[in-house]
């Protein structure tokens, strides 16, 4: 019998095209095909694309790799290669060998990004940052969280499941992943639902499939607000980390192994490194910073390892790209990010925000303060970079000058060098959506 939960291949080829041909990746080609056999995975769920509003709830990444006509086993290898990548410098530092720079022994940059060529880091830190969001996925640590802060975090994990335990319960993906579970997860593994790890060498590869199950409703966390607020705590190679747990995070969903390797990496550093130094408060502390407040849910950014890398081509970068300038405090263009299109800026000024709050840096402003800063001369706001074009631009050949120039605003000027108005980048961006939506 056909089951009409999974999406045709036809149309899987068709959407897969489509994104590759619509969508460029700030990695290689081939680690980009990688990570869009998962986004499509999502994509069939929800009825995106190419499957025009048809929702195929039990589409998986395998699925989706058989549809494609690809090696299952060298693409779950390939993916592996990436963890290990990462799980190499992690060892390598807990043995006394910490290396300078993410890349591999070949050295290529981790997950393809080549800026991490570049960039010289601290070891210490980046495993900091891998402990801190291995665990602060972990359902213990967010359950932690809500009753800290007195927040709701929703949850879950992976588990490996046997497909046809699933349909004997009437179960599908759609159910186990939106469904409150947490009280049936011990029915779930008597039932045979959830296979256990004795019994996973004895289940056919093609019967169990790794999925996620979800414990408790609610916001998740944004993984953008997780990078965004370590680099501010503390400071990029502690960002850097936590973006290469998440990264694991999403690698691991499609490999020979059917466990949660960011968290098995994450008790690995706490056990054998020393120098970890890193308490279960401040866990808890960057697990509060990266919840999504529920009246927010809809515009917080949550990037997915495709939506960080994936280049807006207004403005010539990727997401990763922009938070790392905000955290070095470099000029970065506004962009929107995420599947839900949030403007950069504005993320940016509540995680802001959201950070000095909790660490009570409000303080810092004082009547004095602001007293003192009305005082500044107002032509010394002039010196701030602009960029200055004539009427009849277009909002892309203007949107490039700004950015060779690092431009914060532009200035439009007749042939008499009459100002005819200034546009900031926000208003600009806000402008060309509307007319996107117009047209």
């Amino acid at each position: 019998m056909i089951n009409n939960k999974v999406a045709p291949s036809e149309l899987i080829r068709r959407d897969f095209q489509h994104l590759k041909e619509s969508e460029e990746l700030n990695t290689t080609e081939e680690i980009a095909d990688l990570l869009f056999v998962q986004s499509m995975e999502g994509r069939a769920h929800n009825g995106a694309g190419a499957f025009q509003k048809s929702f195929y709830v039990n589409t998986t990444i395998d699925d989706i790799v058989r549809a494609l006509k690809l090696d299952p086993n060298k693409v779950k290898s390939r993916r592996q290669l990436l963890i290990d990548d990462i799980a190499s410098f992690v060892d390598d530092t807990i043995k006394g060998k910490p290396r300078l720079r993410l890349v591999n022994a070949k050295g290529e940059p981790f997950i393809g990004v080549p800026e991490l060529r570049e960039i010289e880091v601290n070891a210490k830190d980046v495993l900091k940052g891998i402990y801190i969001g291995g665990l602060r996925d972990d359902p213990g640590p967010r359950a932690a969280a809500e009753e800290k802060y007195g927040i709701t975090i929703g949850y879950g994990k992976c588990y490996p499941v046997n497909i046809d335990v699933m349909e004997k319960m009437a179960l599908d993906g759609e159910i186990l992943a939106h469904r409150e579970n947490a009280g049936s997860i011990d029915a779930f593994k008597r039932a045979g639902l959830i296979i256990s790890e004795e019994d996973l060498a004895k289940t056919a590869p093609e019967k169990s499939r790794y999925l996620y199950i979800r414990h408790k409703i609610g916001p998740g966390q944004s993984d953008d607000a997780a990078v965004v607020a370590s680099g501010m705590v503390y400071n990029k190679d502690v960002a850097l980390g936590i973006f290469l747990a998440d990264a694991i995070d999403t690698l691991e969903k499609y490999v020979h192994l059917f466990k949660d390797q960011d968290d098995d990496l994450g008790y690995h550093i706490q056990k054998d490194f020393p120098g970890l130094n890193v308490t279960m408060d401040e866990v808890l502390e960057i697990t509060y910073l990266a919840a999504v407040p529920e009246e927010l849910d809809a515009q917080t950014p949550d990037s997915s390892l495709r939506y960080f890398l994936s280049i807006d081509r207004q403005v010539g970068q990727c997401a990763l790209q922009s938070h790392f300038n905000f955290i070095d405090k470099k000029p970065y263009f506004p962009m929107f990010m995420s599947f839900n299109r949030v403007l950069s800026t504005e993320f940016y000024a509540y995680i802001k925000n959201k950070v000095m709050a909790l660490k009570n840096l409000q303080a810092v402003v004082t009547s004095d303060t602001v007293m003192k800063g009305l005082e500044t001369p107002v032509d010394n706001f002039l010196k701030r970079p602009a960029a200055i074009v004539k009427p009849g631009i277009s909002m892309k050949d203007a949107i490039a000058k700004m950015r060779a120039s690092g431009a914060e605003f532009l200035v439009i000027q007749d042939d008499n060098s009459a100002v005819q108005g200034v546009i900031l980048m926000n208003d600009l961006l806000k402008l060309m959506m509307e007319n996107g939506r117009k047209d």
